[in-house]
């Protein structure tokens, strides 16, 4: 547990300066616990609405009203990339013995990571650790692929992509009830307690980081344009889609006679009934206004949808039950992470 500090300066045993770089709602969920534990952040970095809808930043937030509740600093960029000379120079005048990037969803430049003393401490992970499952995504991938844990580990960055050092790492179950919301609660969970266990350490100077070994895989960028159903697929494989790229992310989807029909929750149903449905058939409408999908090999219950000029019907066959060049398709499985 952290001492009290005064004026950004620990009073016990460590001293030093944190600059916190985020601007989704799981970082601002990181940063106010830091804060509340004593952490001697001395400034935030975040970025404005305008440059997060540009940048199509999913659970964009911005940190600076918690900064202001600290009576803390805080610096927006003139580009998420932070690439310019003004941006530079914020961190050269702040000098500070650590940064602590979360949530920000571009590499930071090398001329800044080598304005802290200590580095830049970051996050990544996957089913089997790294350096497996580097790249984009490796939550919404997880969900995708079927795993059943997640290995996170807080890095030491570098100027690669999730390549640093390894700092240390927590272990959480993936479950089939999980969705990437709840992946992103169990993601803040574990990073609070890394954080809270390794900072005051390395501060001290007194933390040893390990290289990773291995050979890296590397997942693949998502659009929002993979999040279309194939209702070829079987039932599970439908179903972790769904639950992959639910919201803060565009969402899964699918048509009927051209009007996009967004599947925001859904759940395997059953193998038994309407064994003889085309794939693609809604074969039953509920008075909740839940309806029931053909699949492969079953049936996937949708019980939350969105659509601008459309209600579910009995017989209605969903137009996207062909193929699709989607990136997670079998193609492309080869990209995707491995034991």
């Amino acid at each position: 547990m952290f001492r009290s500090f005064v004026d950004g300066v620990m009073t016990g045993e460590s001293q030093g300066s944190v600059i916190y770089v985020g601007c989704t709602a799981p970082g601002r969920a990181v940063l106010e616990t830091l804060l509340a534990e004593g952490v001697p952040i001395t400034g935030v970095v975040t970025i404005d609405p305008e440059t997060a809808a540009d940048a199509g930043v999913c659970g964009y937030a911005d940190l600076g009203p918690v900064a202001d509740e600290h009576d803390l600093p805080v610096y927006y960029p003139e580009s998420y990339a932070m690439t310019g000379e003004a941006d530079l120079d914020f961190f050269e005048t702040a000098d500070p013995d650590l940064l602590i990037v979360n949530g920000w969803q571009r590499l930071i430049p090398e001329s800044i990571l080598e304005t802290a003393t200590y580095g830049a401490l970051g996050n990544h992970g996957s089913a089997y650790g790294l350096p497996k499952g580097r790249g984009r995504s490796p939550l919404n991938w997880s969900l995708i692929e079927d795993r059943d844990r997640f290995l996170l580990s807080v890095i030491r960055l570098d100027p690669g992509a999730d390549s640093g050092d390894v700092v240390t790492t927590r272990k959480f179950d993936v479950t089939d009830h999980d969705t990437i919301r709840t992946l992103y609660y169990k993601v803040t969970m574990a990073l609070e307690e890394m954080l809270l266990e390794v900072i005051d350490p390395i501060l001290r100077g007194e933390w040893s980081f390990e290289p990773q070994e291995g050979e890296p895989t590397y997942y693949p960028k998502r659009n929002p344009e993979d999040g279309e159903i194939h209702w070829g697929d079987g039932t599970a494989e439908i179903y972790d889609l769904v639950r992959a790229v639910a919201d803060p992310y565009p969402g899964a989807f699918t048509f009927h006679e051209g009007e996009r029909v967004m599947i925001r929750e859904a759940t395997p149903f059953s193998a038994d009934l309407a064994r003889t449905a085309a794939a693609g058939t809604i074969v039953e409408t509920f008075w909740t206004g839940d309806f029931v999908v053909a699949t492969a090999d079953g049936t996937l219950l949708v019980t939350e949808w969105e659509a601008d000029e459309w209600e579910p019907e009995a017989g209605l066959r969903f137009e996207s039950h062909g193929r699709h060049d989607r990136v997670d398709g079998p193609e492309h499985r080869h990209n995707l992470t491995s034991s």
